[in-house]
């Protein structure tokens, strides 16, 4: 299996290739959505994000020309009516035919809090692209997928993986608060800050059971009903962030990371949402994790996913899954599925096997 290169494909003027694949097949990282950091908004800017890439689980999918828009290998009709609409919404960004199919390898799944919907677009973008014979550069992509009005860590992990802060939007530029859904045509944030975290930093995901992510207009419901926050709150996320998450990645320091994901967890954005009825029970979730090994963790994006980080030199992956498990049973807090996993790396387009 050999990647598409510049080199390889013989870029012509205007950013399009000489040589058109057949088929093509893209690879995303899902990500972890940490916290926004400013939902004041009175300094001039609004939103701004903390977040990672997550190497597992991830999105595999092959786009092959021909035919009209069809998905192959989705685990529902649901799912394969997402990966069309994205194959549409692509084609009309693009400005070319839909006749795509998709034969969808691995996934990740829906409204569980790793963005799966900005991995899906951005992914059959890129590869639409290329089946078409256009090289889109990171700022395009984008802006043709229409995401990033709220949060632009998704965009960011697609394109450049690993950890990641953006710094929010200028007022001018997004007049109110909002989702991504309904911030379209909103620039992507600005990345300020992207570090390949150590080898040895592991994460553990664990999805509550019976429990959704907001979506749609309970998100913006939601939003709005709790914005503006107050500027205390807000300078205490920015000063986490700046002050303690920050410096412990660079300095290589776990178990400060650790304490400051899960001191966030009662501060601004992220307390709003734990405050929510429905994910009130599963905030011990956190504490439970770190009583087992982790070094500390919380609420991803809306939820329901809530995650640690831990050292993998330290702690065998597995026995800790187990022990987290049967402690999270003991406590009466179901899990739907508990995986452990590395930080992911950016977005890759390959030329399938035969």
């Amino acid at each position: 299996m050999s990647s598409i290169s510049a080199d390889d494909a013989g870029l012509l003027p205007r950013g399009r290739v000489a040589s058109l694949p057949d088929a093509v097949e893209v690879r995303t990282s899902s990500r972890v959505h940490i916290t926004l950091i400013d939902m004041n908004g009175s300094a001039g800017r609004r939103d701004g994000s903390v977040g990672f890439a997550v190497a597992d689980p991830g999105l595999r999918l092959v786009l092959t020309r021909g035919g009209p828009p069809r998905c192959d290998g989705a685990a529902d009709p649901a799912e394969a009516d997402r990966i069309t609409a994205a194959v549409r919404h692509a084609a009309t960004a693009l400005g070319v035919p839909d006749t795509v199919r998709v034969r969808l390898h691995t996934s990740v799944p829906a409204h569980s809090g790793l963005g799966s919907g900005t991995q899906l677009r951005l992914a059959v973008l890129r590869g639409l692209a290329e089946l078409t014979g256009r090289r889109l550069a990171d700022r395009e992509l984008a802006a043709l997928s229409g995401r990033g009005g709220t949060s632009g860590i998704g965009v960011h992990a697609f394109t450049r993986g690993g950890f990641l802060v953006d710094g929010g939007h200028r007022t001018r530029d997004k007049d109110a608060f909002a989702p991504s859904r309904f911030a379209e045509g909103v620039p992507v944030p600005p990345l300020v800050y992207a570090r390949t975290p150590p080898e040895n930093w592991g994460i553990v995901l664990a999805l509550p059971e019976g429990v959704r992510g907001l979506e749609g207009t309970a998100e913006r419901d939601f939003m709005s009903a709790h914005t503006p926050l107050p500027l205390p709150a807000v300078r205490a996320v920015a000063h986490t962030v700046l002050m303690g998450l920050l410096p412990a990645l660079e300095e290589g320091d776990l178990a400060a990371f650790g304490e400051c994901l899960t001191r966030l967890q009662d501060i601004g954005w992220k307390r709003a949402h734990w405050e929510r009825p429905e994910l009130r029970p599963w905030r011990p979730l956190v504490d439970l994790m770190c009583a087992q090994g982790a070094a500390g963790g919380g609420l991803s994006s809306t939820g329901p996913l809530v995650y640690a980080v831990y050292d993998r030199s330290e702690c065998d992956g597995v026995e800790l899954a187990g022990r987290i498990r049967a402690a999270a049973g003991r406590a009466g807090l179901p899990l739907a599925s508990l995986i452990t996993t590395t930080f992911g790396g950016p977005a890759a387009t390959v030329l399938p096997e035969e």
